[in-house]
């Protein structure tokens, strides 16, 4: 198993299961944003202490108070390289959230939802990951959630834009 993919799947457990574990994989300064979020300023932290209460939601496992189970699957890892030419990884994952009341403030009726997104984790000399960017497909998600969210193919040879208003 390569270093990224080890780093992957040690990350994707402990997001889901412990969120103690997953922020000893964090640099004490940490800029982590998640894309995720409309608000900036909340998607964005800049410490472990912000950090925590942003991933302490993925880790719950009481399935009554209506944060959902949420599990994170690796599809793939791509090692990269971050500034200055500090080792990086590219995730790309599924995630799959159970027994949520709501997402993004819509209810889900109850519905297993599943989404892919990607995270880039940068790592500092001491092999913590110092910058985070995570972005999310919300676009399966509300679809399945039965809101009217257009998908146009922009690159087909017959697209009409005016059909969008």
């Amino acid at each position: 198993m390569s270093r990224g993919t080890d780093h992957a799947e040690r990350w994707a457990k402990a997001i889901t299961s412990d969120t103690e574990a997953a922020l000893s994989l964090y640099a004490t300064d940490v800029l982590y944003d998640d894309r995720r979020a409309v608000d900036h300023v909340y998607d964005t932290a800049t410490d472990v202490g912000e950090l925590r209460e942003r991933l302490a939601p993925f880790a719950n496992t009481d399935r009554a108070n209506g944060l959902g189970i949420h599990r994170l699957d690796v599809l793939e890892a791509i090692e990269t390289t971050g500034a200055a030419g500090a080792f990086a990884v590219t995730i790309l994952w599924r995630w799959t959230g159970e027994g949520l009341a709501r997402f993004r403030g819509i209810p889900t009726g109850g519905q297993t939802l599943r989404t892919r997104g990607q995270t880039w984790h940068q790592f500092d000399a001491d092999g913590r990951i110092d910058r985070e960017l995570t972005n999310w497909n919300d676009v399966p998600v509300l679809q399945q959630l039965g809101l009217p969210v257009l998908t146009p193919h922009y690159w087909e040879a017959d697209f009409d834009p005016s059909l969008l208003g």
